[in-house]
């Protein structure tokens, strides 16, 4: 598919997407959140994100698998890599290059008194991640925003699950792949879970 083509669909579906109510977004994150919480065993390690431009709000999920004490990531960019950094209710946050929030580096206190020294967020292998998308389709397909990220991730890390996290007007009939796109375990829409 011509670069112009793809760049129509993410302006289309990501419009869609934005033009949902508020009260939409809240309903659809809590479907989600319920159907999400239902396919975690209590020793997953769960890559979620944080919400922008009107993306699913996974800040249920995240909350309830705190309350159950499973582990929490978000992802975390260095260069063109995508890795993913433990998340709990006190981590500080700060915009990466895109404006996304993502865990501090922040600085700690060295062995030295007052002296400062740059500390790195404490990085973890998800087994399930929850990835954002911009559009899906229905063999499994992602349209996401362009940047490879995730794909390489999973390239990188085949036996996470890779599950797409969208609201149903997201869905497109039908979406191009290539070579380098890596698809979709199940996605989670507010109608449910479908697996691939």
């Amino acid at each position: 598919m011509p670069p112009s083509e793809k760049h129509h669909l993410r302006e289309v579906y990501r419009a869609a997407r934005r033009d949902l109510s508020a009260e939409d977004q809240r309903e659809h994150a809590l479907a989600i959140a319920d159907e999400v919480m239902k396919h975690l065993d209590d020793d997953a390690v769960v890559a979620a994100y944080l919400a922008r431009d009107g993306e699913v709000d996974l800040e249920s999920v995240i909350r309830r698998c705190w309350q159950q004490s499973i582990v929490v990531t978000v992802p975390v960019l260095s260069g063109r890599e995508m890795r993913f950094a433990a998340y709990r209710c006190a981590t500080p946050l700060e915009p990466n290059r895109f404006g996304i929030a993502e865990p501090s580096a922040g600085e700690r206190e060295g062995p030295a008194p007052r002296r400062k020294e740059p500390a790195h967020p404490e990085l973890v292998t998800p087994t399930v991640v929850l990835a954002p998308l911009v559009a899906f389709d229905g063999n499994g397909r992602r349209l996401g925003m362009g940047g490879g990220y995730y794909d390489r991730f999973f390239s990188a890390a085949p036996d996470a699950a890779r599950i797409g996290i969208a609201h149903e007007c997201q869905r497109a009939p039908a979406l191009p792949a290539t070579s380098s796109d890596v698809s979709l375990s199940a996605v989670v829409t507010e109608n449910g879970w479908q697996s691939f």
